[in-house]
């Protein structure tokens, strides 16, 4: 019993096992040849080629962001503005109040 129970540990016996007595699924791919590399744990990564930003870059990048920043927010209000006046129902400012028949 212990050496039947060892023996279903073992991928190669589990491919071997019928579909109908509970082995694989109709379809299942087949297994790779060689098992994926992982990396090893005590290796270090390799240094980055990053540069550093000059103050001057960063300067730069700084009024780029800002100048995007106030283009989306005259974007976004010129769209709230066209929206506000495609609200349906919305009530006139100088509207009268309908005569009641009998004053």
């Amino acid at each position: 019993m212990l050496a039947l129970t060892a023996a279903g540990c073992s991928s190669s016996a589990i491919d071997s096992i019928p579909t109908w007595a509970g082995g694989e699924p109709a379809g299942t791919p087949p297994r790779l040849a060689t098992e994926l590399a992982y990396p090893a744990v005590n290796e270090r990564p390799p240094a980055r080629d990053t540069k550093v930003v000059s103050e001057e870059e960063q300067a730069k990048i700084e009024r780029e962001l800002a100048a995007a920043r106030e283009a989306q927010a005259r974007q976004a209000a010129q769209a709230k503005k066209d929206r506000a006046g495609m609200l349906a129902n919305k009530p006139k400012p100088n509207a009268q109040p309908a005569a009641t028949p009998g004053n």
